[in-house]
């Protein structure tokens, strides 16, 4: 008989990597899922791996690089279903490395293939790999990986990720059209000092007549723009990498997470966000089997807010020693009644997660009617500063043509 080589999660969570014989591979599969064992990976003992040790896969041309999100809500939808029909989860990775749209992820998942070869799990082994995989992914793969049920939490998982996708995609549309207007906008007038200017300065020049004040205004800073064009947009590249590295700072994040949560014309919109995501992680985590205290370390790491995440992280201690969810989240002012009710109503009624998801709902509605109202409102705004800046061009460069047509007609 044929020596088969596997590498499976006991109910304990233990990974178990041993060498049996049996007829076929069928054979091994059935007896490990006998003993409710969770299948890794199963092949013959005396296979050697291809290419001295490293795996090749994917040899196909890829689109695109980098990773985005639909590029992973793709994996995650993909694993799901090549684990419910029975696949192995190896040879699911190695599919789903071999099909991936994205260079960068193929590469990733061909390196956590290896990773799961040498005994790691796939929670670890995602985990090397935190800009890619967040902690929500972490804590689902881990429930499913536990319980025996990573296709069920894959699911649960990409359905989530499916909505965030689809969410983002109409954020962005929603601000594609006002963006384009303000660069359209700035390079016209840019174009205008640039180019067109120079040119009536010369015209007038010729007529040697006194300029009035808004004429004057105008031509000095078209020269002024001429003169210290590429200073200007060197020195404007200065400060967005010195504003880039400063982002970076904790120090510099933690105020502006501080800033955005005051700031009257844009506390509304973050705060919608916020509770969006808190509510949408709570509940993906609870539906899968996530525990509360788990969940809320999950959480205050993916909520996007330092000052909310030290906030969390306290609710998850008090939380840990027996206070209810409900009751920490109405000391904060962060979360309306909505929510705390919301959630109270959950915990009587034993059903949370499903409490939770139509808050996410709400919330996802509540932040797209914001984004439409500002888009709404940023239109016809960029159209008036529009008409007051071509305007005040227009007349300052007229106002000199009135005086050389009363010096013609003298």
């Amino acid at each position: 008989m044929p020596l088969f080589y596997y590498i499976a999660k006991g109910k304990d969570g233990k990974t178990v990597k041993n060498v049996e014989d049996a007829s076929s591979r069928d054979e091994i599969v059935s007896k490990l899922k006998g003993n409710g064992m969770f299948i890794i990976s199963i092949r013959e003992a005396e296979q050697k791996e291809r290419g001295g040790g490293r795996l090749k896969i994917g040899r196909g041309k890829r689109k695109h690089s980098g990773i985005n999100t639909l590029d992973v809500a793709f994996f995650a939808r993909n694993l799901a279903t090549t684990l419910s029909a029975g696949v192995p989860l190896l040879r699911s990775l190695e599919i789903m490395a071999a099909q991936t749209e994205s260079k960068d992820l193929s590469k990733i998942l061909s390196e956590i293939v290896l990773g799961i070869k040498k005994g790691l799990s796939l929670s670890e082994s995602i985990a090397q790999y935190p800009a890619i995989f967040s902690p929500l992914w972490r804590g689902i793969i881990e429930v499913g990986e536990t319980s025996g049920n990573l296709p069920f939490v894959l699911d649960k998982l990409s359905d989530y990720l499916e909505l965030r996708v689809e969410f983002e995609r109409k954020m962005k549309s929603a601000m594609i059209y006002p963006i384009i207007l303000m660069c359209v906008a700035f390079g016209a007038v840019l174009l205008f000092f640039k180019v067109i200017l120079p040119k009536f300065t010369t015209l007038f020049d010729q007529f040697n007549i006194a300029l009035p004040l808004p004429t004057q205004i105008l031509f000095n800073l078209s020269k002024f723009v001429d003169a210290y064009f590429f200073v200007l947009l060197f020195t404007m590249l200065i400060l967005g990498g010195v504003g880039w590295y400063a982002l970076k700072k904790p120090a510099t994040k933690k105020y502006l997470d501080r800033l955005v949560l005051t700031l009257p014309l844009i506390r509304d919109g973050a705060l919608y966000s916020y509770l969006e995501r808190f509510s949408s992680t709570m509940y993906i985590l609870l539906e899968s089997g996530v525990p509360i205290v788990y969940t809320l370390e999950v959480v205050s790491k993916s909520i996007g807010n330092s000052l909310i995440e030290h906030e969390m992280l306290q609710i998850k201690e008090n939380v840990r020693r027996g206070k209810s969810l409900s009751s920490e989240l109405e000391k904060l002012d962060l979360f309306p009644p909505l929510v705390t009710e919301v959630a109270h109503i959950g915990e009587e009624a034993g059903n949370l997660p499903e409490m939770f998801k139509k808050i996410s709902t709400h919330y996802q509605k509540q932040l797209t009617t914001i984004i439409e109202r500002l888009v709404a409102a940023f239109e016809p705004l960029m159209i008036v500063m529009m008409g007051i800046v071509i305007g005040s061009i227009v007349i300052s460069l007229f106002l000199p043509m009135f005086k050389i047509a009363t010096l013609g007609g003298a």
